[in-house]
């Protein structure tokens, strides 16, 4: 059977298998694996992913933490939390809400993310929370956002007191303007600064994707959310299994998720560690240059055979004159086999930087560089990128008269 019918038959047993349960959902894995083990392995990583994850298959999460989310009370502004005032609700998602609130101690302002109360019912989850969370407190870089201090609500829930970053997304600033090939690579390179000293630390983020990358007004680049991180267990030989990504527009009180930024072994459900950063960082950086992602479906189902099977489109064919080395970066990131990837980001950065030093110095660079037929039929004669490269520092992307 080729690789294709395969991952078919696969997703047609896991969506059947999710209508069952028990004895039923065992008798029909049976009937319809009909003695493939690998087949069987690949549907039941699949349903354990669901099982512990929540759904990235486009359907409600886990079902207690559904209830708890329907009934979770948001702060009101005033309302304080420990010595932090609320301000007002600045973002809401899946695991939880995000607050503007004031430091009445310190004056300062801070991001205060209050979690779902089922994090603090699993003493497990709140073992591994509180964990993770301790680790994340002792990163200390330009390009990671801080976190203060971790603790209880009144009612229990945990929250994390973190940096309060002004600024835009990288969703919102894709959104708004075509990015120029100099902006992809300093925003690409801080990135994987910020995730050099993570992992240096022994911390995998599992989550990179626009919505946890903020760009400061003066260029600085700061990733989120390594307070929900998971801690590495250097010097063990325990597997973990992790939680997919929530979708960028997800409904208040309902957790959605999607695959689009998931490694291939985040989608399997089995162990992942710094390469799947990789992974993802490589997926932000098509998504920069090109304007699309490199793995689509109709259904989320469909996405995740797409990152398990098949290969990425090159940048080129979206976006004319694309730098072969850029290709070259991109398609190691996106290695299915692990293995084959960059082993470490700082390598990744390394390359990054070197593109960036060569088109600097390469005359040839001046002129623009247009999208290709099926770009310019999707954004008009818009410009995905401006090759001229500005010189810019190793921590800015933007400066004055650069950006155009």
């Amino acid at each position: 059977m080729s690789n294709p019918q395969r991952w078919q038959r696969v997703k047609e047993i896991f969506e059947g298998a999710l209508e069952r349960h028990g004895a039923e959902r065992e008798e029909f894995l049976e009937r319809c694996c009909d003695g493939d083990t690998d087949v069987r392995e690949e549907v039941e990583s699949l349903l354990r992913s669901y099982e512990v994850a929540g759904s990235f298959m486009e359907a409600p999460a886990v079902a207690h933490a559904a209830d708890d989310l329907a009934v979770e009370q948001k702060l009101t502004p005033g309302q304080r939390i420990k010595h932090y005032q609320i301000v007002n609700l600045i973002g809401e998602g899946g695991m939880g809400e995000v607050y503007l609130a004031t430091d009445t101690i310190l004056g300062r302002r801070v991001a205060l993310k209050v979690l779902p109360t089922f994090v603090s019912k699993d003493p497990e989850r709140l073992r591994r929370f509180t964990q993770e969370a301790r680790a994340a407190s002792r990163l200390s870089h330009p390009n990671v956002c801080v976190v203060h201090e971790i603790g209880e609500t009144d009612d229990g829930r945990p929250f994390i007191a973190m940096e309060y970053v002004e600024g835009m997304t990288l969703r919102q600033r894709m959104r708004n303007q075509a990015m120029k090939l100099g902006d992809v690579l300093d925003i690409a390179i801080q990135i994987a600064d910020g995730l050099t000293a993570a992992h240096e630390a022994g911390i995998v983020h599992r989550d990179i994707k626009p919505e946890n990358i903020i760009i400061r007004s003066e260029g600085y680049v700061k990733i989120l959310d390594f307070g929900l991180a998971k801690l590495t267990e250097r010097h063990k030989s325990a597997t973990t299994t992790t939680m997919p990504t929530l979708l960028f527009h997800s409904t208040p009180g309902v957790v959605i998720g999607t695959a689009a930024y998931m490694s291939p072994e985040q989608a399997r459900g089995v162990a992942v560690d710094e390469r799947t950063d990789i992974w993802g960082l490589g997926v932000v950086i098509y998504e920069m240059a090109s304007g699309r992602s490199p793995f689509t479906g109709e259904t989320a189902t469909d996405v995740v055979v797409a990152i398990v099977e098949r290969e990425q489109p090159p940048i080129s064919q979206h976006v004319d004159g694309t730098p072969p080395e850029l290709e070259r970066i991109v398609k190691k990131a996106l290695r299915k086999d692990r293995n084959e990837r960059y082993q470490i980001v700082k390598e990744l950065a390394i390359d990054l930087r070197s593109l960036r030093r060569e088109l600097e110095v390469n005359s040839t660079l001046e002129r623009s560089i247009m999208p290709g037929t099926k770009a310019r039929q999707r954004w008009k004669t818009e410009s995905v990128f401006t090759a001229k490269i500005c010189r810019h520092s190793s921590n800015s992307i933007s400066r004055k008269g650069c950006i155009g």
